[in-house]
């Protein structure tokens, strides 16, 4: 369900729109559904000693992350318009986020081997911002907007790429 066009401003045109590949998006919430449900099961274990008990937590924890992998595949969608970026996600009620063109630095394709198995990339958009991890060796990193396993990505980086240069030409003349 595609509620882009709720949040276009007027005379705002997408001229390209696109959702995760199916396949792809949820080989990824199956392999981080199996590994959460087995950490979940063995910390089961660890505190009711009960291999019953493990394997059904782990189960259980596997089955509700592949159901909201699902539910979040159904709702998240992206566009690219005369002006911006936009983001859809969100189960229960949809978020929306933006990126406009004047604020992006960098943006780049990334093709993995899933991507390359499925034809599917991200599209990594940097404005600027950093984020830093907490801790004892803390650490600075760029922080990236992604527009996640989709078809054609070095096509859409392309026409991304065009339309952020139409919009630098327009400001210097």
């Amino acid at each position: 369900m595609n509620e882009i066009a709720k949040v276009l401003e007027p005379k705002e045109k997408v001229i390209w729109d696109g959702k995760p590949k199916y396949a792809p998006y949820m080989i990824s919430m199956f392999f981080g559904g199996l590994i959460f449900g087995l950490l979940l099961g063995a910390l089961a274990y660890y505190f009711l000693k009960s291999v019953l008990a493990a394997v059904v937590v782990g189960i259980i924890i596997f089955i509700v992350a592949f159901f909201f992998g699902n539910l979040s595949y159904k709702v998240t969608h992206y566009a690219l318009t005369n002006k911006r970026v936009i983001f859809q996600s969100g189960i229960i009620g949809r978020d929306f986020r933006s990126v406009n063109y004047d604020d992006i630095k960098n943006a780049s394709a990334k093709v993995g081997l899933i991507g390359l198995i499925f034809h599917v990339g991200d599209i990594n958009i940097f404005t600027g911002e950093i984020t830093s991890t907490g801790g004892k060796n803390q650490q600075i990193a760029p922080k990236y907007d992604t527009i996640q396993v989709v078809d054609k990505p070095y096509d859409v980086l392309r026409l991304l790429q065009k339309n952020l240069s139409q919009r630098e030409e327009k400001l210097y003349k």
